[in-house]
């Protein structure tokens, strides 16, 4: 990866906005009919007008390139380039007309995240994270909080019912920090990255859920792994995922999730 140049391809992954937001807005509190899909979770016109948009424009520039899709499946190509894409992540908040919800876009190049978009088209707050450069919001530069104990540290997660049978062990963690907030889906990596909060803990996830924030955190100089520590990729991905700001809270937060 070292050396290659990635430009032309994070130039398209930030112009996308311009296609799913308009969207979104034009469907977002307009009560869009909710069907669901094999896994049970909700799903509407908006997520699959979105994720059609954003394909064909991928294809357009970038025809040989692979692309994963929460709503359209996997197109099989032989690039070292793999497009995944998460059209809303917080259909449930969507749906509810709560604005805490995004578009996901993210560039794995041999299998590793290294561009990330998370655009938050209401709040019209985009997060960029870009292999070797600084993480930004809406162009300026950000980096994580310095915390690194866990009686400081603001937790975060989307819901407790979410987790699953993990809850017990985020419950462990959730003790030890200082505050814990629920909700907030793809928002909550952004808000790490912006040093607006501390830890980040979910699970049950999918490959599309987590790829792009990876960028986005490790920009700002914070760290994400699954809860056994192991780097995400997508094959053989958990459905774990840890952010922590520091590499010291990371270490701790790790700890106690093991236990």
């Amino acid at each position: 990866m070292t050396g290659v140049n990635h430009s032309a391809v994070a130039a398209l992954a930030t112009a996308l906005i311009a296609e799913s937001r308009p969207i979104i807005r034009q469907y977002f509190r307009q009560s869009p009919d909710i069907q669901r899909k094999a896994d049970e979770t909700p799903v509407t016109i908006a997520d699959q007008s979105v994720e059609t948009a954003l394909r064909a424009k991928i294809r357009a520039a970038f025809p040989d390139h692979s692309i994963i899709g929460e709503e359209h499946g996997q197109t099989d190509k032989t690039s070292r380039y793999t497009w995944v894409i998460d059209p809303i992540d917080g259909t449930r908040a969507f749906t509810c007309g709560n604005p805490m919800f995004g578009t996901l876009i993210a560039v794995l190049y041999d299998g590793l995240p290294v561009i990330g978009v998370i655009d938050m088209p209401i709040l019209d707050q985009t997060w960029v994270g870009i292999t070797g450069q600084a993480t930004t919001l809406n162009g300026n530069p950000i980096a994580a909080a310095a915390t690194t104990a866990l009686d400081q540290a603001r937790l975060t997660t989307t819901s407790g019912h979410a987790l699953g049978v993990d809850y017990p062990r985020f419950m462990a963690l959730a003790e030890q920090s200082m505050v814990t907030g629920y909700g907030g889906d793809c928002a909550n990596y952004a808000h790490l990255a912006s040093g607006w909060c501390d830890l980040v803990a979910e699970s049950q996830l999918n490959a599309y859920d987590i790829m792009a924030v990876i960028p986005v955190i490790t920009g700002a100089g914070g760290v994400i792994t699954q809860w056994d520590g192991q780097t995400i990729t997508l094959d053989g991905y958990d459905g774990t995922a840890l952010a922590s700001a520091t590499p010291i809270l990371h270490d701790k937060a790790l700890a106690v999730l093991a236990a």
